[in-house]
């Protein structure tokens, strides 16, 4: 079925909705509006989200405030060496007297699921969500369930030089719509979570402030947000040149140019329009792209990932007409 293109009052309701979850979030983060900007779009555009970076900057703190502020079901899964598959998805358990197996649900049965530490889990349980981050089911015991609509994986690593650590392939990182390094707070912004006006103190203090039907009707408003097909060949472009890149190993893949046009398109919606525009593109592309990238040497770096996609967007012409 086609998509349905929107119109400028659609968009307007997908920015009332957006700014809503913004400001709950932000009474609890501080100092970061492009890591929170990037979440919502992820959000919006039926995405995955991951957020990298070092213990104690809030990671695990966004992934909670943006699942209390938007209401439906939430749970919160602990990456351990020991998880198992079935702690997640769900395992084949007895029932009564003659102990026939029923299937009880696992915590990834929800619209908003956070895994903090992900690369803490052994690689055998982080497979387990690559069919629940593609197709939004999960296959127990020969037989394929459907997830909660919407599902959200907000996952949480530190990074992969810490101790007791297991990389992520590229089949998982490729998952995820959008990878977000929140850093360190700026020393104002340090003082407001000291002092108890931001940070986790606040996080009781949050309530939902839309609800899953408001969600669901937003993703679905983005995805007929219009994209000009000179924009769609310059994403095509941007993808080629970080294939091409001589630092480059392997490039972004496809399903990265779809993640970067949805991210473009929910960041065109949340600012009240209907149509892409090329800066949704230059905002979200290291976002969307750079942990596709696979950079000679580099030892899985995202970083060297994101200088290599922000070389590309400057060296590729921005379409014009």
């Amino acid at each position: 079925m086609d998509t349905v293109l929107i119109d400028a009052s659609t968009a307007a309701r997908v920015a009332d909705v957006a700014g809503s979850v913004r400001d709950a979030v932000q009474q609890v983060i501080v100092g970061r509006p492009e890591t929170v900007e990037t979440a919502l779009s992820c959000l919006l555009a039926r995405g995955h989200l991951l957020i990298e970076d070092i213990p104690g900057v809030g990671k695990t703190l966004l992934a909670q405030a943006m699942a209390a502020s938007i209401g439906g079901s939430f749970h919160r899964i602990q990456g351990t060496p020991d998880l198992l598959p079935g702690d997640v998805t769900g395992t084949m358990v007895p029932h009564g007297d003659d102990f026939e197996l029923r299937f009880r649900p696992g915590p990834i049965f929800s619209n908003l699921v956070v895994f903090d530490e992900l690369n803490r889990a052994n690689p055998r349980t982080q497979s387990a969500l690559l069919e629940a981050t593609e197709e939004a089911a999960v296959t127990v015991d020969g037989t394929t369930r459907e997830l909660p609509t919407p599902f959200v994986l907000v996952a949480t690593q530190n990074p992969l030089e810490m101790t007791g650590t297991y990389p992520l392939g590229e089949g998982a990182l490729d998952r995820f719509t959008a990878v977000v390094t929140p850093g360190r707070a700026g020393a104002d912004d340090e003082v407001e979570v000291l002092t108890g006006r931001r940070g986790r103190t606040r996080l009781a203090a949050v309530e939902p402030v839309v609800d899953i039907g408001d969600i669901v009707a937003a993703q679905r408003s983005v995805a007929g947000v219009f994209i000009a097909d000179a924009i769609a060949r310059w994403v095509v472009d941007l993808l080629t040149a970080t294939r091409t890149h001589p630092r480059v190993r392997l490039g972004a893949s496809t399903r990265g140019g779809v993640a970067l046009v949805g991210l473009a398109k929910a960041r065109a919606a949340m600012a009240g329009r209907h149509y892409v525009i090329p800066d949704d593109v230059v905002t979200m592309a290291v976002p969307a792209l750079a942990h596709r990238v696979i950079v000679v040497n580099a030892s899985g770096s995202v970083d060297a990932g994101r200088e290599v996609v922000a070389e590309c967007v400057r060296q590729v012409p921005v379409p014009t007409a």
